[in-house]
């Protein structure tokens, strides 16, 4: 814990939002891995969220904002100064239909939730979500998708805080995202969006469809074991699991971490691994492509916190 944190601040905090001091976060990520946050906060409304985020900024509290802990890797070490959770695990944020073929919700809602809601209200185009770990907030910021679709084909509008601190809304365009990213401004913090979703008349069918790639993803994928998905982005002209199992790392292991058997494109916690178990595997894939191919994997999964 940070004793450098002053009392006053943490009751500010704790007066904006429920707070936790020195929460161990592998409780919070997917790959079960991670040390304490100095402070980790649970916002429960976007008015909570932009609170504790002024308390921070005002006090020059370090800050990080992280939804459901997938595509995360946060250090043995933890993170200093203050961790924010958006996401909605009781189930109250905001979910609505906003007019015809538009719906509207908090960044916490998690893709599942969405995803049900859409359908029960007769919407569909939501069929690519279907399997991917988190909330939605963080599916943006990763233009999170597979070749069914993806947040920005979906998006009208996000609202955010700004990194000054500003409460704004952004009409989404097309060229505000790439491949598994989304082009905000530094700093910027979402709150929610509204998508546009057109009308689906057989639900039945589209329900069918999600259990269909529900099913591929579970034969296809390691889902019997704490993961952040898949941990490379395909680099142009290839595919990353194809480069690794060309290079032999099928099942190769460091500590407690290893490239799955199932699909090498996922590193998974096999039992007690630590975050630089899961790191030094990252390297160690990532020499290796490079001394066979001559190509350079770029992860994924984001990194947090201290590794020296």
């Amino acid at each position: 814990m940070n004793t450098k944190i002053q009392s006053s601040v943490i009751h500010g905090l704790r007066e904006a939002a429920r707070v936790l001091l020195n929460e161990p976060l592998n409780k919070y990520t997917t790959f079960k891995t991670g040390g304490p946050a100095d402070i980790l906060a649970f916002p429960e409304s976007p008015d909570q969220l932009s609170a504790v985020l002024k308390i921070a900024r005002e006090n020059g509290l370090p800050c990080m904002v992280m939804g459901g802990g997938s595509n995360l890797l946060v250090s043995d070490a933890g993170v200093r100064g203050m961790v924010v959770r958006v996401c909605d695990d009781a189930g109250g944020a905001a979910l609505r239909v906003d007019g015809p073929g538009l719906v509207y919700a908090d960044a916490s809602v998690k893709k599942k939730t969405f995803i049900d809601f859409c359908l029960d209200s007769g919407y569909g185009g939501v069929e690519f979500m279907a399997g991917i770990p988190g909330v939605l907030g963080g599916g943006i910021v990763m233009n999170a998708g597979t070749t069914m679709g993806n947040f920005v084909s979906i998006l009208k509008k996000i609202d955010c805080i700004s990194d000054g601190g500003d409460v704004v809304a952004l009409q989404v365009t097309d060229n505000m995202a790439a491949y598994r990213k989304f082009l905000l401004p530094p700093g910027t913090i979402i709150t929610g969006a509204l998508y546009a979703v057109p009308e689906c008349g057989d639900t039945a069918s589209a329900r069918k469809a999600i259990d269909d790639i529900l099913r591929d993803r579970e034969s296809k994928h390691p889902l019997d074991y704490p993961s952040a998905g898949s941990v490379f982005k395909n680099p142009e002209g290839h595919s990353s699991w194809q480069l690794i199992q060309q290079a032999g790392l099928k099942g190769k292991r460091v500590g407690g971490a290893m490239i799955s058997e199932k699909h090498t494109n996922f590193i998974i916690n096999a039992g007690n691994a630590t975050s630089r178990d899961i790191r030094d595997l990252i390297d160690l894939v990532r020499e290796e492509i490079f001394k066979k191919f001559a190509i350079e994997l770029e992860p994924e999964v984001k990194m947090v916190g201290s590794f020296d």
